[in-house]
C-alpha cells in the first residue's frame, strides 16, 4: 500500500504532461528560427567576402596599372557632352563599339581570369563572339541571399532575353551625383547633374557650395581611370564597390550583366527616393526618402535585414544599414568633397 502511493506521488499529473508537452512544442519552434538566423548570417559573411575578393582584385589591378579601371568604356558613338549610353554602346555591331564595365576589366585579377583571355576588345559586348562570354556566370558576383545564379525572370534585366547567365549583384561607386536618368534607365550622366528636388549632403547646402569635382566617385568617369592620388577623401573614407538592387517590377527597372557598363554595374550614393507601389517618387528622410533599398534601379541595395555590404577603397568592407545618416552615406560615395568621414562606430 505505502509503495503504492509512493509510485502515485512520482508520477506526472495531467496538467504536469500538458505543460511540458507545451514547453517542449515552444522549444522545437524556435530551432527553425535559429536554423534560418545562422543561414541568414552565414550568407551575409559569404556575401562580405565577395566583395573583399572583388576589392582585392581591383588593388592588384591598380598596382599593375597604377589606377583603378575606368568604370566605363564608351565609344564616341554612344556619348554626348554631358550623357553616355553604354547600354546601346554594348548591343553596337560597329568595330569599335564597347560599352564594357569595370568588371570586366577586373575579370583577370578575379577567378575569371580564363573567360578574360577569349575577350574581343575591338567589339561591344554582344560582337565579336563576346556575348558568349558576357552571358557566362562568373564566381563570386552573385550575393547568396537573393541569388545563385539567374532566377525566373532575372533575364529581362540583361541585354538578350535569351541569356542564362552573366549577371551580378556587384556594382562600383559613380559618386554622389545624379548619375542615371530616371527616365530612360540608361544613361550615365556626368557629376553636372543633379536631381530634382535637390539632395545635397552637409555641408553641401546648394548647388553653389557642391561641385561636379567633389560629387565624383572612383567610378564615375566615361573612359577615365581614377589614380590613388584621386581619392582625395583617403581610401578608408570612400566607398569603391557595393550592393545593387535588383527590381523588375517598376519601370524603368534595373539593368544587369557584369560586362555591361553603366546602371547594370554601377550605383549613385546621392538619389534620394522612395518606393510608392510600382512607382518610385522623389522623397526626403522626414517622409521615407532613403539612398538605398528605395526603388530606384541606381540606388545601391540588398536583400539583406536593414541595409547592405559596401566595399570601403581600402581593401575592407562594411556593412551600412538603410537608417545610417543620409548625409554621412552620400558623402562616402564621392572621393574628393575634402569632407573626409571616419567610418568608425558606422556600422550595421
Amino acid at each position: 500500500m505505502n509503495r503504492r502511493r509512493i509510485s502515485s506521488r512520482r508520477a506526472f499529473t495531467w496538467i504536469e504532461l500538458i505543460v511540458v508537452i507545451i514547453v517542449l512544442a515552444f522549444l522545437l519552434a524556435l530551432v527553425p528560427c535559429s536554423c534560418n538566423s545562422d543561414r541568414g548570417i552565414a550568407r551575409r559573411i559569404v556575401c562580405n567576402n565577395n566583395l573583399k575578393l572583388i576589392g582585392l582584385a581591383l588593388h592588384n589591378y591598380g598596382m599593375a596599372k597604377k589606377a583603378f579601371p575606368p568604370g566605363v568604356v564608351c565609344s564616341p558613338a554612344s556619348m554626348t557632352a554631358a550623357q553616355a549610353d553604354p547600354w546601346a554602346d554594348a548591343q553596337l555591331a560597329t568595330k569599335g563599339a564597347s560599352g564594357t564595365s569595370w568588371l570586366l576589366a577586373t575579370l583577370p585579377f578575379l577567378e575569371g581570369g580564363a573567360s578574360a583571355k577569349r575577350w574581343d576588345y575591338n567589339c561591344s559586348v554582344t560582337g565579336g563572339g563576346n556575348a558568349a562570354v558576357a552571358s557566362m556566370d562568373c564566381k563570386g558576383l552573385y550575393c547568396p541571399t537573393r541569388r545563385n545564379a539567374l532566377r525566373a525572370g532575372d533575364n529581362a534585366m540583361l541585354l538578350s532575353s535569351t541569356w542564362t547567365g552573366g549577371g551580378t549583384d556587384y556594382g562600383g561607386c559613380a559618386g554622389r551625383h545624379a548619375a542615371f536618368t530616371l527616365e530612360t534607365g540608361y544613361n550615365l550622366c556626368d557629376a553636372t547633374m543633379y536631381y530634382e528636388p535637390n539632395f545635397f549632403p552637409k555641408p553641401f547646402k546648394g548647388k553653389e557650395d557642391d561641385t561636379p569635382q567633389k560629387r565624383w566617385g572612383i567610378f564615375g568617369r566615361v573612359n577615365v581611370s581614377t589614380a590613388w592620388k584621386d581619392v582625395r577623401d583617403g581610401l578608408s573614407n570612400t566607398i569603391m564597390t557595393g550592393e545593387l538592387q535588383r527590381i523588375t517590377d517598376i519601370t524603368p527597372g534595373s539593368k544587369d550583366g557584369w560586362a555591361v557598363g553603366g546602371p547594370a554595374t554601377l550605383f549613385t550614393t546621392g538619389a534620394m527616393f522612395r518606393r510608392s507601389g510600382t512607382k518610385v517618387n522623389y522623397a526626403t528622410p522626414s517622409n521615407g526618402g532613403s539612398l538605398m533599398n528605395n526603388g530606384f534601379f541606381g540606388s545601391p541595395g540588398s536583400e539583406h535585414s536593414n541595409g547592405a555590404n559596401f566595399g570601403i577603397a581600402d581593401g575592407s568592407v562594411r556593412y551600412f544599414s538603410t537608417s545610417m545618416d543620409p548625409n554621412v552615406f552620400a558623402e562616402l560615395g564621392s572621393m574628393a568633397d575634402r569632407t573626409p568621414i571616419p567610418l568608425e562606430g558606422l556600422d550595421y
